[in-house]
């Protein structure tokens, strides 16, 4: 044995590495490294412990290091050197307005609420970033509820912030239980879906305890029971160390709505900015908006009043019950109708007797299916009405006592017939749409040939509503 002193880190029998800072990322704060030895130098140093003796500055680096590494497990995994600075790009242009609430996402569970178009990905691809550098263990998680959008991040996170490809992974339903318990295990970013998430929380294919940032893509979904809740309420149970960002262009219709979203996302802090905010007007783009008020036509206007005229028999006993306070049947809505049965459960009226409540139940869900088919007829035209009264007639839809209802009304006999001649035997797309279609595509093709550009983009409000462009 040697009668040499055994220095400090041959009795620790560790080696440290220190990583370097991710690529293609700029910083306005460089921090300096530490005097007497370089990144590349270190091993080698660590190899040749034994063979000769080291100075004393590379025994009190060494020294350094590892009280930092002891540190950052007492701190949950968290890197003081790393954490000492964030990092920002400046590689593009700097937007105030990004760069205020990255800062702000970096310290605070926060709601980011911009319009579509002016950055949520970049912001949630520079909070990632730093997360990622100060827990050199722990993982990042981006969720959404869509391939695209998942698709999306991963791309901001390689391109803006240099995040290494071989540290990130998408996951999806379709990747098999262990794929994805060997992705826990050896990627450190993962791009995938709630469901995906919540199912391996609960299977323990997850770390839960190592995930350090969770952003929360579309997060105005965070209602009830919805999947985002399901996995914040969960890791809740194993830890409370991690950073939550919840992104939205919409954060909710109503103010319930959304303070459903701060409570179920534990949010702390909200950044919103409207188009008309100071910081976002110079990044905005013009938009002008024109109103196009389309007639219903003689036709469909002929079957509205057929219908109207169904609707005001099915809802009479109710008006004359007191149940529906409203008695303006055209401007009824099914959601109005729905509130008043809820009224109707919570505060049922003594003068009603108890076997007349399941009555008035039936009543009541015939009016709220019927003024969808009114929705319908309003909003896609009578092809999309008849194929929903069909599902109720020929019983597809399950509803057994709204269709003998029906079937003993005369009037409404009388429209599903003539709505029968006329889709019975064609399963066109385009026949019997709403005026209002025909309509735009008019003045959309009008725009097109006029505009220089060679791109259109069509946004329709509701599912079944499609055209065809040749």
């Amino acid at each position: 044995m040697s009668g040499r002193q055994r220095t400090l880190f041959q009795t620790w029998g560790s080696r440290v590495s220190r990583s370097a800072g991710a690529p293609g990322c700029s910083s306005g704060t460089e921090r300096p490294q530490r005097p007497g030895i370089s990144k590349e130098r270190l091993p080698a140093a660590a190899e040749a412990a034994e063979a000769q003796p080291e100075s004393d500055d590379d025994v009190l680096l060494v020294a350094v290091c590892e009280a930092e590494r002891q540190l950052s497990l007492e701190n949950g995994g968290f890197c003081t050197s790393a954490g000492a600075l964030w990092i920002y790009p400046t590689n593009c242009p700097v937007r105030d307005y990004q760069l205020h609430i990255a800062r702000t996402a970096l310290f605070c569970n926060t709601l980011v609420c911009l319009p579509t178009g002016l950055g949520k990905t970049f912001i949630a691809a520079v909070v990632m970033y730093n997360f990622y550098r100060w827990y050199p263990s722990g993982k990042v998680v981006f969720m959404a509820p869509t391939k695209p959008l998942v698709a999306q991040q991963i791309e901001a996170c390689y391109r803006v912030m240099g995040i290494p490809q071989s540290a990130m992974a998408e996951m999806t339903g379709s990747t098999q239980a262990f794929t994805r318990k060997e992705i826990w295990s050896s990627k450190r970013v993962l791009f995938l879906t709630p469901q995906v998430m919540i199912n391996d929380l609960s299977r323990g294919a997850c770390p839960n305890t190592e995930i350090k940032c969770l952003v929360i893509d579309e997060a105005h979904k965070a209602l009830g029971n919805y999947a985002y809740c399901q996995v914040v309420r969960e890791l809740v149970k194993y830890t409370n160390h991690f950073r939550i960002l919840a992104l939205s262009a919409t954060p909710g219709s109503d103010i319930k709505a959304v303070q459903q979203v701060i409570t179920n996302l534990l949010i702390g802090q909200i950044e919103l900015r409207s188009e008309d905010s100071p910081d976002i007007l110079p990044y905005s783009h013009e938009r002008r908006v024109e109103k196009l008020v389309v007639p219903l036509g003689e036709e469909l206007a002929a079957i509205q009043k057929a219908y109207i005229q169904i609707l005001e028999a099915f809802a009479r006993s109710l008006i004359q019950r007191n149940l529906l306070m409203r008695k303006d049947i055209p401007n009824l809505t099914k959601y109005q109708i729905i509130l008043a049965r809820d009224q109707f459960r919570k505060n049922p009226s003594p003068n009603i007797a108890e076997v007349q409540q399941g009555k008035i139940e039936g009543e009541f869900a015939l009016c709220i299916s019927l003024y969808h088919g009114y929705e319908l007829l309003q909003q896609m035209g009578t092809r999309s009405l008849y194929f929903f009264l069909c599902g109720i007639m020929d019983g597809t839809k399950g509803m057994t006592r709204a269709k003998n209802e029906l079937s003993r009304n005369v009037d409404f006999m009388k429209l599903y017939n003539h709505l029968e001649c006329l889709f019975a035997h064609t399963r066109s797309t385009s026949a019997g749409g709403i005026s209002t279609v025909q309509k735009d595509i008019v003045f959309l093709l009008n725009f097109y040939i006029a505009s220089s550009s060679s791109k259109l983009i069509l946004k329709f409000c509701f599912i079944d509503a499609h055209i065809n462009l040749y």
